[in-house]
C-alpha cells in the first residue's frame, strides 16, 4: 500500500526542516559568541567560515576549493556591497542557479542587472506595497489565519501561521488564482529548490536532483496560469500585471520569460519571511519586557521588525568575487577570490552598535544588512516588512502570549537560512 500523502502544512514543514538542517551543519546554534571571537581576533579571516562548519557556501557552493576570504565587520561588508562593480554577485547562482535556468536576479551583474531590476521593481516599491495592506496583508492575516486560531488558545506559530500566511499573501499578490494545491506545491517546490545545496554528498545527491525536478514543475505550473491571466485580458494591480504591461529593451516581456522570472521571484517569496517572523517572535518572547514594550505602544512595531531583524538576522551571510585584486583593510584580495560576508557577525559589531547583542526597540539604526545593501538589496523588502508588521500587530493582540511549558523552548539556529523548527505558544 502506498502511504497518504502527508498534509499540505506537514509537507512544508518537511521542506522547510530540510533547509534548516543543511544551513546549521555543526556550528553552535548560537554562533554570536563565535562571531564575536571570530571579529576580535580576524576580521578579515582567510578561509570559509560556512564550509568549516560543514554548511553550503555560496562563496564556493559547488566545492570547488575557489579560495575564499571570510569577512565579519559591518564597515568593510557594507563597502563591499556598496561597490557592484569591483564585487560580482554572478557565484551565487552556483548553487540551485541550474534549478531555475540561471535565471536569478541576486545573481546578475551589472548592466543585465540594472535593465531587468528596473523592469521588475515598480510593484515591490514601498509605495507600492503601502497600498495592500489594508487591502490584502492584514485581511489575509486576520481572516484566513489568527481569527480562526484565536478560539484555540495554543498554536504552532510556525505550522499553522508563520509558514503559510506569507505565501498566501504574496502569491495573491502575484495574480496567482486561489487554490491551496497550487499554492503549497508552489511553496514547496520553491522550498527544495532552496534546499539543493548540501555539503553531505549523499545527501546531494538526492537534494540536487529532487531541485531540477522542482524548479521544471514550478515551470510547468506556472506557465499555463501565465497564459491563462493573458487570455483574460484584465491586466490588474498585481505583479503579474505589471509584468505583462513593463516594457525594457522596446519589448515586453513574452510568457515564458514572466514564468522564468515569477519561479525566480517565487524563490524568496515565503519562506524567507516566515524565517523572519518566526525569528522575531523567538527574540520577543525570549524577552518579556520587549514584548510588553511593543505591546503598550503599538508604532514600535516597524522599529521592532528591523531590530529584530538586525539582532538575528534570517539571511546571515552572503557572498561576493573580485573582480580584480582589491584591498580590505591593509589585507590584499586577489581577483577571483571570492569573499563570504557574515551578516551576522556584522550586525552585532560593536564599532556599529552599542550593546550590540541586546534586543532595544528604541535603539539608533544604522543602514540595515539584513536584506543586503546597495544595487542588489532584497527587491522584495518592502513586502516583506509590511507582513512581518501586520503579523506582530496581530500577535500582540493575543492577550499573555506565552511559550507552552508542554514543549520545549524554541531555538533559533543555523549559520544561514536562520530559523527555529517550531513556536509552541500560548494565550488566554
Amino acid at each position: 500500500m502506498s502511504k497518504p500523502p502527508l498534509d499540505p502544512l506537514d509537507q512544508m514543514v518537511a521542506d522547510y526542516s530540510l533547509v534548516t538542517n543543511g544551513y546549521a551543519g555543526n556550528a553552535p546554534a548560537n554562533p554570536y559568541p563565535m562571531f564575536e571571537e571570530l571579529r576580535g581576533k580576524c576580521p578579515v579571516m582567510n578561509g570559509d567560515l560556512l564550509k568549516k562548519h560543514q554548511v553550503p557556501s555560496m562563496a564556493d557552493y559547488m566545492m570547488t576549493d575557489r579560495p575564499t576570504v571570510t569577512l565579519l565587520r559591518y564597515k568593510d561588508i557594507h563597502k563591499v556591497l556598496m561597490n557592484p562593480k569591483d564585487w560580482l554577485s554572478y557565484i551565487v547562482g552556483d548553487g540551485f542557479g541550474a534549478a531555475v535556468d540561471n535565471m536569478l536576479l541576486t545573481a546578475m551583474d551589472g548592466e543585465e542587472h540594472e535593465t531587468f531590476r528596473a523592469a521588475l521593481q515598480k510593484p515591490f516599491m514601498r509605495k507600492e506595497i503601502q497600498k495592500l495592506v489594508d487591502t490584502l496583508i492584514r485581511p489575509v492575516v486576520m481572516n484566513e489565519f489568527v481569527n480562526k486560531l484565536r478560539p484555540n488558545g495554543k498554536a504552532d506559530l510556525l505550522r499553522e501561521f508563520g509558514l503559510p500566511f506569507p505565501i498566501r499573501a504574496i502569491y495573491a499578490y502575484f495574480g496567482f488564482p486561489h487554490d491551496e494545491d497550487l499554492l503549497s506545491n508552489l511553496a514547496s517546490w520553491a522550498i527544495k529548490v532552496v534546499a539543493a545545496p548540501q555539503t553531505d554528498p549523499e545527501l546531494a545527491a538526492i537534494t540536487v536532483p529532487q531541485s531540477m525536478v522542482a524548479g521544471q514543475s514550478m515551470f510547468d505550473t506556472l506557465l499555463p496560469i501565465v497564459k491563462a491571466y493573458r487570455a483574460r485580458g484584465e491586466m490588474r494591480a498585481d505583479i503579474l500585471g505589471h509584468m505583462m504591461q513593463v516594457e525594457y529593451d522596446g519589448r515586453h516581456f513574452t510568457d515564458e520569460e514572466i514564468a522564468l522570472f515569477i519561479r525566480m521571484l517565487l524563490l524568496a517569496a515565503g519562506e524567507t519571511t516566515t524565517r523572519s517572523f518566526a525569528n522575531m517572535m523567538v527574540q520577543l518572547l525570549e524577552n518579556p519586557d520587549a514584548m510588553e514594550e511593543v505591546r503598550a505602544d503599538r508604532s514600535l512595531i516597524p522599529k521592532a521588525v528591523i531590530e529584530t531583524m538586525r539582532r538575528d538576522p534570517t539571511a546571515a551571510a552572503v557572498a561576493r568575487i573580485a573582480a580584480r585584486d582589491m584591498e580590505i583593510g591593509e589585507h590584499k584580495i586577489p581577483k577571483g577570490t571570492a569573499v563570504l560576508l557574515s551578516i551576522g557577525a556584522a550586525n552585532r559589531d560593536p564599532e556599529t552598535y552599542e550593546d550590540p547583542d541586546r534586543l532595544w526597540l528604541k535603539r539608533p539604526m544604522r543602514p540595515l544588512l539584513s536584506f543586503g545593501f546597495g544595487r542588489h538589496m532584497c527587491m522584495g523588502m518592502h513586502m516583506a516588512i509590511a507582513e512581518l508588521e501586520v503579523a506582530l500587530d496581530a500577535m500582540l493582540d493575543l492577550p499573555n502570549l506565552r511559550f507552552d511549558p508542554d514543549y520545549p523552548k524554541p531555538e533559533i539556529r543555523g549559520l544561514n537560512l536562520r530559523g527555529p523548527d517550531a513556536i509552541h505558544v500560548l494565550w488566554d
